[in-house]
């Protein structure tokens, strides 16, 4: 587990609540911007009898017995319109498939409302800053993971497969088995395409999902390339009782597309006033009428006579 972990964002309200008040949001998985991920396959490892009662095992913890079988001889009636599945081999592969689907909207029904919490192990990924950081404009936050342990913060797996064996499905339902469990878990919310690599994933796991309370402490925000100046002198000056949390601006290198970061200077930050509009603060040296510029010689007349000219 890394010491450190990112979560980029763009600035909003959400991020100020993420920053003052140690929020952060825990997604639901049909949510998620890639369609594929948290969404398994089944591969279907067993046979017809044991999916049934793997079915059955599901369905009943969901809802009762009665409704168990009902919905097993449902299938089967549905299938024995196709001919006998006892005796028929393509009849009894059709009810299978429709019972693997069944058992996966039993899972998606059982993982549903979990919520996961999606960060990073870099600050330096310019594909993030541009899809997660409103295009470099927002921030990034930097959480240590060291102070309390989290054993649902896991490295995405961007090698693994996307099917879930039944087999598995099977020894944890049926047969309570720890180890298959935490395999059909792990597939489930931390297996994703190889595409995502460059985002580095790590994600916490709640079985519900919104906003809760972070669950770890903040040590630096980092400012985008793009970061407006009022919402970096905004965070420094909110941050300013807070000296243990680092402030870094985040530039390109002078060499390649790489990004660097240095520390932000908070005094100098922290010493700037509000700004006041400029009309109040050179109310006295607006002229009302050209007139009054007669005081100040010919090279007032001329100045303004080159910069307005009178056709």
């Amino acid at each position: 587990m890394p010491d450190k972990v990112y979560k980029y964002k763009p600035f909003g309200v959400n991020t100020l609540r993420a920053i003052t008040e140690a929020e952060v949001f825990y997604a639901k998985p049909s949510t998620f911007n890639d369609p594929l991920d948290c969404d398994p396959t089944i591969d279907v490892d067993i046979d017809r009898r044991h999916l049934e009662r793997l079915l059955y095992r599901m369905i009943v913890k969901r809802k009762n017995e009665d409704e168990a079988r009902s919905e097993i001889g449902r299938l089967r009636y549905y299938a024995s319109e196709h001919g006998d599945y006892r005796t028929e081999p393509e009849v009894e592969s059709y009810l299978m498939r429709t019972l693997a689907s069944a058992i996966k909207r039993e899972l998606d029904l059982e993982f549903g409302d979990q919520g996961v919490l999606s960060l990073s192990a870099t600050w330096k990924s310019g594909l993030m800053w541009s899809h997660y950081a409103d295009e470099h404009r927002g921030i990034c936050i930097e959480y240590d993971t060291r102070d309390q342990e989290h054993p649902r913060l896991q490295a995405v797996d961007y090698k693994g497969p996307r099917a879930i064996k039944t087999s598995d499905l099977y020894r944890w339902k049926v047969r309570d088995d720890a180890a298959a469990k935490e395999q059909v878990f792990r597939t489930y919310f931390y297996t994703k395409s190889n595409e995502w690599k460059y985002e580095k994933e790590w994600r916490d796991i709640r079985d519900r999902n919104g906003v809760t309370d972070a669950p770890f402490c903040i040590t630096a925000i980092l400012f985008g390339l793009r970061c407006n100046g009022s919402v970096i002198k905004s965070i420094v000056k909110l941050l300013n009782d807070h000296p243990h949390i680092k402030i870094w601006q985040v530039l390109p290198k002078d060499e390649g597309f790489g990004l660097r970061r240095y520390l932000v200077d908070r005094d100098e930050i922290d010493a700037m006033a509000v700004q006041e509009p400029s009309f109040l603060m050179f109310k006295d040296i607006i002229w009302d009428d050209l007139d009054d510029l007669e005081e100040l010689g010919p090279v007032a007349e001329i100045a303004v006579s080159e910069a307005d000219p009178v056709s």
